[in-house]
């Protein structure tokens, strides 16, 4: 099953959009907050509602130790 296929609410859309971008992998919270315009929290209330269904954590931060969050389709 595609994110594509069953998101329809519009924030979440914008967050699996960020995601889904060629240019990353793994992505912060804060930075697929500011490219969505969302807040921050409500980035992980979205990647929360979603973990291990399309999304998933990384067990590794990143560089400046926050948290990374990736597309099962991406990273497995």
């Amino acid at each position: 099953m595609n994110w594509k296929e069953v998101i329809i609410d519009q924030d979440e859309r914008k967050v699996f959009m960020a995601l889904d971008g060629p240019n990353y992998t793994w992505r912060t919270a804060s930075a697929i907050a500011r490219q969505t315009g969302l807040t921050e929290n409500r980035v992980w209330e979205i990647m929360s509602k979603y973990n291990m269904q399309f999304t998933r954590m990384s067990e590794t931060p990143s560089i400046s130790g926050s948290a990374l969050v990736g597309l099962l389709e991406k990273v497995g």
